[in-house]
């Protein structure tokens, strides 16, 4: 990561803005899916900082224009399905109507108005 070329500087307007909450429009955005902020900024909007991250965005936090942390978004690994073939092939086969014979049956009993039965 490099750090920014320019430290992050507010003007006196921007301070205004960020007593009211609005700091964040003020943030230099690097190029990509990255936003710059420094800490005071960061304190102040912490919670649409972490949604931002949330969303796959990366928000660099730096103090005195040095990148002090970085909020980037969590990668859950997820467990891999795993199957145990040996006791899928240890299951007795079952033999029956196929889906398209009961589907056929449901059908037209539907249309001569009577109740379906129900399979045992």
């Amino acid at each position: 990561m490099k750090p920014p070329k320019k430290p992050l500087r507010y003007s006196s307007v921007a301070s205004a803005k960020a007593t009211k909450g609005r700091i964040l429009r003020e943030a230099i955005s690097p190029p990509g899916n990255t936003a710059v902020v420094n800490v005071r900024a960061a304190k102040d909007q912490l919670s649409s900082l972490l949604e931002q991250a949330s969303r796959g965005a990366e928000v660099i936090i730096t103090s005195d224009g040095q990148p002090k942390a970085r909020l980037v978004p969590v990668r859950v690994q997820r467990k891999l399905y795993s199957v145990d073939w040996g006791w899928l092939e240890s299951q007795p086969l079952v033999s029956g109507p196929s889906a398209e014979a009961l589907v056929a049956a449901d059908r037209a009993e539907r249309a001569h108005g009577t109740e379906p039965h129900t399979l045992d």
